[in-house]
């Protein structure tokens, strides 16, 4: 009987070892899947991070750009806009002072001035024909005789501010000293020193 109760107890301890073992070793396979898994969460969860922020980076950085080139576009039309008013009104002034200047008593005389000028550029002509504009058809007799023995016909011109235009037939030779003309030409080189196109603008911004 002892001898059985001995075996007993061999039996009973070599279960009880064969089982703490097992535990351990299966304690030891938790811990290292824990740990795998844990680890992998870790990457998994850093990896959706980064994804995210660089998808709501992406969509800040697109909505700011979109509202800093709205903000732009509408500075440039503002920029664009008070450009031609500006213009405008110096236009306008300069229109004024040409009316007022036309209606001075120097007005003629510098007609006369600029018809010889204009003369210059049309050697050995015998003839030609001045346009003049409606206002300043009164001055034809006058101008005409300035410019003998040169044959002047005058006529009246489509232009409006003043000065005159002179034609030679016999050179086959215009010359535009209309103030009209001129004032084109100022606002030409005006535009392109002010910057006065809206593509320009929106380059220089």
């Amino acid at each position: 009987m002892p001898e059985q109760t001995e075996k007993l107890l061999h039996f009973t301890e070599e279960v009880l070892r064969n089982a703490t073992q097992q535990s351990e070793q299966m304690k030891h396979e938790l811990d290292e899947a824990r740990a795998a898994a844990l680890a992998e969460a870790k990457i998994e969860a850093k990896d959706a991070a980064r994804v995210y922020y660089d998808r709501e980076a992406a969509r800040i950085r697109a909505e700011s750009g979109q509202e800093v080139s709205r903000h732009l576009m509408e500075s440039k039309r503002q920029i664009y806009l008070r450009r031609k008013e500006i213009t405008q009104e110096v236009f306008q002034k300069v229109c004024e002072r040409i009316a007022a200047f036309t209606a001075s008593p120097d007005y003629y005389q510098h007609m006369e001035q600029m018809l010889r000028c204009a003369m210059e550029q049309l050697p050995g002509a015998k003839s030609v024909v001045v346009q003049l504009r409606a206002e300043d058809m009164a001055f034809a007799p006058k101008l005409s005789a300035a410019l003998a023995p040169v044959q002047v016909e005058c006529q009246e011109g489509t232009f409006s501010l003043g000065g005159f235009i002179v034609h030679s037939s016999q050179l086959g030779l215009r010359v535009d000293c209309s103030f009209d003309n001129r004032l084109e030409e100022l606002a030409g080189h005006f535009a392109e020193s002010f910057g006065l196109s809206l593509s320009d603008d929106l380059n220089e911004m």
